[in-house]
Formats: structure tokens, C-alpha cells, sequence
């Protein structure tokens, strides 16, 4: 897995924060959907960081869709 992060209201550099598997251990259920909490770098220094995305059934059928080209929501 890779993550990138880059400025959002103007033109930047984009950076690699994160560059390696995705552990287990990093994945878990959240009420209501899954957690991903994994350590990543920061973009201005050397520190590191916990992010922590929730995603809903709806957002993983999207990731799905766009994967696979097969729709899985209702119209």
C-alpha cells in the first residue's frame, strides 16, 4: 500500500508517506462500518503519525465497483 500526501488549495509536491503492506492489525470493525488506523510519516518533518479512516459498507462498495467494474449498490 502506498499513501501520498500533497497541499489541496494550491499547486504542491506530492509526497510518500507510507510505503508497505497492510497489516492485519491495522484493520478492525468500527460501529457501523471498518476502521484502518495505520502509522504513516508526516509531510513537513520526520515525525510519525497515526491516520485512522472509517469506511461505511457503501464506501467499500465503491472501492469494489471501481476495482472490479461490477456494480454491488442498488440503483
Amino acid at each position: 500500500m502506498e499513501i501520498y500526501v500533497e497541499p489541496a488549495k494550491r499547486p504542491g509536491k506530492r509526497k510518500l508517506i507510507r510505503k508497505s503492506t497492510l497489516d492485519p492489525t491495522e484493520i478492525g470493525p468500527e460501529q457501523g462500518g471498518i476502521r484502518l488506523s495505520i502509522e504513516a510519516a508526516g509531510i513537513y518533518d520526520n515525525s510519525r503519525y497515526r491516520y485512522t479512516i472509517k469506511l461505511t459498507p457503501e464506501n467499500l462498495a465503491l472501492i469494489y465497483e471501481a476495482w472490479t467494474g461490477a456494480r454491488v449498490r442498488s440503483a
